[in-house]
């Protein structure tokens, strides 16, 4: 019989599944992995946001088998229709538990598209704080010559790259067993490539023409990347992964938590259908009451929204993220802005109450010479216990 340790780590694989699969409109060719766990749940509830609010929809799809093996079938072709999802576009499915599915879809410039969107936005356009914290992100499935050099989507580039960064001629990339390593630019007329060093970070990760590369831009020139395998699941990490409280919502992703509440409500799949018997979450507010959010496991990460009091004297630092990450004692961290960069700022961390933490001498200076203000965000990636990149973005 199966220990409620191991009931739980099941429990935990199974919620963080994800599989990168080519878009398909009637049908949906799934991985033997995703179709066992869903099945086990009873059904398969694909979820996207409504655009409205944060709420989103619900779409109940059969999960069928055949000789060419799983597949979502009926209700597949509703939300692939209501989505606006196109053929060539690959698709990255999360299954939440119980079922639940949440998609990301890149178009066939392999940027995140988001769904019901009717264009893409303009190049050089606006982006607002929020978009571009959740859709700064590209995949690419390697092309035969991708061992030398691998090119950047010309839509990110003119989105997400300001030309100050480009002139750097540098990338980093924290790969997915924690490793970072610096890629030499290189740019040809409008394109751009991750070119040096790019050939020893594939060999360094076992990187081959048959896997798929998922990469988010966290801010100056620094990405994070997950690696697909050649049946679409994602590969798993050689890292130990610490779960977070079920009460910790991801800001790249709808809350599994809200989602699951969303379900339970029993939502409508399409305009003029019964109205919901209890309240919809709404995702947008559940976010905006949680003024810090984090992740744990590689990479682990902290975000949090700047007051006048956390500028001028400290930030807190919860106890659950400080024991995964290590922390027991006092300690010096090294911040910096850009990791190609020879600037840094020594910051104290010191132990608060139970066991967390606070941010002491050497705050204030970081936040000074960054000129730091009230609403401005800063996400703090741990790329080890005492080096922390952090990228700031600007209300």
């Amino acid at each position: 019989m199966a220990s409620s340790g191991d009931q739980e780590a099941s429990n935990s694989m199974a919620k963080n599944l994800r599989v990168l699969l080519q878009f398909s409109g009637d049908t949906l060719r799934i991985p033997e992995e995703l179709a066992a766990e869903i099945c086990a749940a009873g059904q398969a509830l694909v979820v996207r946001p409504t655009g409205a609010g944060g709420k989103v929809k619900v779409w109940p799809v059969e999960v069928g088998r055949d000789g060419g093996g799983a597949f979502l079938g009926g209700g597949w072709a509703e939300f692939a229709e209501a989505s606006g999802v196109e053929a060539g576009w690959l698709l990255v499915l999360r299954h939440r538990g119980r079922g639940v599915l949440t998609v990301k879809a890149f178009d066939d410039s392999r940027c995140l598209r988001e769904l019901g969107a009717d264009t893409p936005p303009e190049a050089g356009a606006t982006v607002s704080r929020k978009d571009a914290t959740r859709k700064r992100q590209f995949i690419s499935a390697l092309p035969t010559n991708f061992m030398e050099k691998m090119r950047i989507p010309a839509n990110f580039v003119q989105q997400y790259l300001p030309k100050e960064h480009l002139n750097n001629q540098s990338a980093v990339i924290l790969g997915p067993f924690g490793k970072v390593h610096n890629i030499k630019l290189e740019m040809v007329q409008s394109d751009v490539f991750l070119a040096g060093g790019w050939p020893q970070f594939l060999a360094f990760h076992d990187i081959t023409e048959a896997n798929a590369l998922l990469l988010r831009y966290e801010g100056n020139m620094f990405f994070t990347i997950k690696v697909f395998g050649p049946n679409g699941c994602l590969r798993k990490s050689k890292h130990k992964e610490v779960r977070v409280p079920q009460n910790i919502e991801e800001q790249q992703e709808a809350p599994s938590a809200s989602i699951q509440k969303c379900c339970k409500n029993d939502l409508p799949i399409g305009d003029g259908e019964k109205k919901p018997q209890g309240p919809i979450t709404s995702l947008k507010k559940a976010s905006s009451r949680l003024k810090c959010i984090y992740e744990i496991g590689p990479p682990a990460w902290i975000r949090k929204e700047m007051s006048i009091k956390s500028i001028k004297k400290f930030i807190p630092l919860p106890g659950v993220f400080c024991d995964a990450i290590g922390f027991r004692e006092a300690c010096t961290i090294t911040f910096k802005t850009s990791l190609s960069s020879t600037s840094s700022w020594h910051v104290r961390v010191l132990p608060f109450k139970n066991s967390n933490h606070q941010t002491g001498a050497g705050w204030r200076r970081f936040c000074q010479d960054n000129k730091i203000k009230e609403g401005d965000v800063c996400t703090f990636n741990i790329i080890d216990s005492t080096l922390w990149h952090v990228v700031i973005s600007r209300r």
